[in-house]
């Protein structure tokens, strides 16, 4: 069969499948249809990779009930927070009432006054060197600042906040870590919280201390979830999104040097890059607790499902020529923000979280170079990234 040799061992979970080796795997398992066997975490799982599979499938959510997942990897260091929600109607009340620093309006002004004053921070901190590796000096860090400056946090502790997202983020593979880390979290936000009691300000944490649900507050260890849930899950693939991105305009001279001759491009090399090469490259989730059937293929309950958003977003069936980095491609049916009920909330910020650093990078640092293609590779698939961005300028 053809791909058999390629995909002999695959487990998503396990193997790093550096840069043009993941797309060529999910090619071959969507070239054998929509839904194939696999292995995540050295247990069978199925995976999806057409995009009208994948579109049906995002919706299908008692088959694949959303909240499953989360429960069984995050929870149990984040709390319960709307992501982990079990009742439609409650995830749908708290999302909205607890995601407003997240909607367009807001991010637009986090943009003009916030977004773009980090970036140049950063690059202050580098402008005076001739080599360094972006991952390190800047995407890594990037999110977690708009984060922590969205939420008011001080600023004397900012480097602790973004370990303690790693932890969290890590909660399957080193429970003591993640639970050490939430014990942290928690310990240095409890006050910052009860000083917005008493006097509030223009931040986040100002914000949900107003939400009402039922005429009720939220309580103290909501605030807290909800703040334990943006670090990980809007720093983590934020960094990746962003790395993503700068490895496609850097490892392409061309590219490069059009987007720093015209700026007004970057918007749509931002939202290429996203579709290109996702930052959650495939999706885990778990299948209702009956057994079910999807596209004629019964599947057992509790089951390893992976929503392969990379394989969707490189499906020919809706995307001409799909693995060509394409500025002016018109069409945006990408699915990296997933669809239904569980999309992304901070879609809105991720992009201009992009679009700002990509427009202060290329204005600050137009004579850029890569200079180890093979460490700039994004890796991984859950979530995927370059591992390092060496440059020269």
């Amino acid at each position: 069969m053809k791909g058999s040799g390629l995909l002999e061992g695959v487990d998503f979970a396990l193997d790093e499948m550096p840069g043009d080796q993941l797309h060529r795997i999910l090619h071959a398992y969507r070239e054998r249809g929509p839904i194939q066997s696999t292995r995540f975490l050295g247990l069978p799982a199925l995976i999806i990779t057409s995009h009208q599979a994948l579109s049906r499938a995002f919706m299908d959510t008692e088959s694949f009930p959303p909240h499953a997942m989360y429960q069984a990897s995050f929870e149990g260091a984040i709390g319960k927070s709307f992501i982990s929600m079990e009742d439609p109607k409650e995830h749908l009340l708290y999302r909205k009432r607890v995601t407003p620093a997240f909607r367009s309006r807001a991010v637009a002004r986090y943009e003009r006054d916030d977004l773009a004053e980090i970036a140049h921070e950063l690059i202050d901190r580098i402008e005076s060197r001739t080599s360094f590796d972006l991952v390190e000096s800047f995407t890594t860090q990037f999110p977690y600042l708009v984060i922590s400056r969205l939420l008011g946090l001080p600023r004397d502790r900012e480097d602790e906040f973004q370990n303690w997202a790693f932890a969290l983020l890590r909660f399957r593979d080193d429970p003591a870590a993640a639970k050490n880390a939430r014990e942290k979290l928690t310990e240095f936000i409890s006050p910052v919280v009860e000083d917005r009691k008493k006097q509030p300000r223009n931040d986040v944490i100002s914000e949900l201390l107003q939400v009402r649900i039922d005429d009720m507050s939220l309580t103290d260890e909501e605030i807290h979830s909800h703040i334990r849930l943006l670090f990980p899950t809007g720093g983590e693939t934020t960094h990746g999104s962003l790395g993503n991105l700068l490895f496609a305009a850097l490892s392409n001279q061309s590219l490069w040097e059009r987007l720093c001759r015209d700026p007004s491009l970057i918007p749509a090399a931002c939202e290429e890059s996203l579709r290109w090469e996702t930052p959650i490259a495939v999706l885990p989730r778990l299948s209702c607790s009956d057994e079910t059937e999807f596209l004629g293929i019964t599947i057992p309950g509790n089951s390893w499902i992976l929503f392969a958003m990379a394989a969707a977003n490189r499906d020919p069936l809706v995307f001409s020529e799909p693995d060509r980095f394409d500025l002016d491609r018109e069409k945006d049916e990408s699915l990296t923000f997933g669809r239904g009920v569980k999309a992304c909330p901070g879609m809105h910020l991720a992009r201009k979280n992009m679009t700002v650093a990509l427009q202060v990078l290329t204005e600050r640092m137009p004579s850029l170079q890569l200079t180890d293609l093979d460490s700039a590779q994004p890796r991984r698939t859950v979530l995927r990234s370059p591992a390092a961005l060496h440059v020269r300028k």
